[in-house]
């Protein structure tokens, strides 16, 4: 209990740095997501939650660490997410990044991947894929319109068991602060 108390108070010391976040709310065919995502330079918490109307869910937080270049933003980081999909739960440890670019001052393009394999997984999971990509507008202060594709596919060792969170297009609706 005292490393998982210690965990959580560096977690939140290290994203003491990250100020502004984008919070998202999206829904497409047989999946619904919130998550929320850091914005500016240096540290920053990510945290995601996915759920899916036939084959369960997965959530989880992450580290990452952007650089702003220009009207384009990389990131870069990790997320440990809990899997609880119909064929069983488990844990994996993801490793990727994202992009924002910046195509005008109220639109930008978005794009996301994160993938943990199978020493990265715990039990008969064999790997994790998390993709995501779209278009995000901003109508008025701090509101925010987007539509995209996800992807979010748990592979297990015996594939029978295999299970797609999220497959599709989705619109959604959040804000920046």
């Amino acid at each position: 209990m005292k490393i998982l108390s210690f965990s959580a108070a560096a977690l939140l010391a290290l994203t003491a740095t990250a100020h502004a976040a984008d919070y998202n709310f999206i829904a497409g065919k047989d999946f619904q997501q919130f998550s929320r995502t850091p914005q500016g330079a240096g540290l920053g918490l990510s945290i995601d939650y996915l759920n899916s109307d036939h084959n369960g869910n997965a959530g989880g937080a992450g580290l990452e660490f952007a650089f702003p270049l220009g009207p384009v933003t990389l990131a870069a980081g990790g997320k440990l997410m809990g899997l609880n999909p119909s064929s069983g739960s488990g844990t994996a440890a993801l490793l990727g990044g994202r992009a924002n670019i910046q195509l005008a001052p109220k639109v930008s393009l978005y794009g996301q991947a994160y993938y943990g394999g199978d020493s990265m997984a715990s039990g008969s999971v064999k790997n994790v894929s998390d993709l995501a990509a779209g278009v995000r507008w901003n109508p008025i202060g701090p509101f925010t319109v987007e539509a995209g594709y996800r992807y979010f596919d748990i592979e297990r060792k015996n594939s029978d068991r295999n299970r797609r969170l999220a497959d599709g297009m989705y619109i959604g609706a959040g804000f920046t602060f």
